[in-house]
């Protein structure tokens, strides 16, 4: 009995094409299964800002002790958090005093050493929004930080706000996108 095989470029075009077809029948759970796991997508700020009403400037002083606190944050979260700050998904702007993280479509579980790692950092902030005893964080009036998290099911949505923060840092939207426009 003589056998033919299909081409390589055949078998590959028939493979990918058998996978659309799969996909479009699958149903959100066997996706996220094909997927190999559950996705969100996940952003956090830290960000040391002047504790006045908004209605008055900052004078120079205040300016300057705040870009200070933000620099010993940021050499503590240096020697403690390397792993987070050294994530790509990370951005540091110094000028603006901030710390700022943004992903889509990861894989956000608790036990894994990478959030482990962002959860360091921001627990580290927290220790500084709440801390008044220690002297080298006399910045705990000037930080503040925000996090949220969206997962795949539209109820599944985390939240976090701490220190001298402000709604308009970032907020959630969810949005219909679609393959046709």
């Amino acid at each position: 009995m003589k056998t033919s095989r299909i081409p390589k470029e055949m078998s590959r075009a028939k493979f990918v094409l058998d996978m659309r077809r799969a996909n479009r029948s699958m149903n959100i759970t066997q996706l996220r299964r094909a997927n190999m796991g559950y996705r969100s997508e996940v952003a956090y700020t830290i960000r040391f800002t002047p504790n006045i009403p908004s209605s008055e400037s900052p004078t120079e002083e205040v300016l300057k002790q705040c870009k200070a606190s933000f620099n010993v944050f940021l050499a503590e979260a240096k020697v403690k958090c390397v792993g987070a700050l050294a994530d790509e998904d990370i951005t540091i702007n110094e000028d603006k005093c901030s710390i700022s993280f943004l992903a889509s479509w990861v894989k956000w579980y608790d036990s894994y050493p990478d959030v482990q790692m962002h959860v360091e950092l921001m627990d580290l902030s927290k220790e500084w929004a709440e801390d008044t005893d220690v002297p080298l964080r006399k910045g705990n009036e000037y930080i503040g930080g925000m996090f949220h998290r969206i997962g795949e099911e539209t109820d599944d949505v985390e939240t976090d706000y701490w220190g001298n923060y402000d709604h308009e840092w970032m907020c959630i939207n969810r949005q219909i996108v679609v393959d046709w426009a």
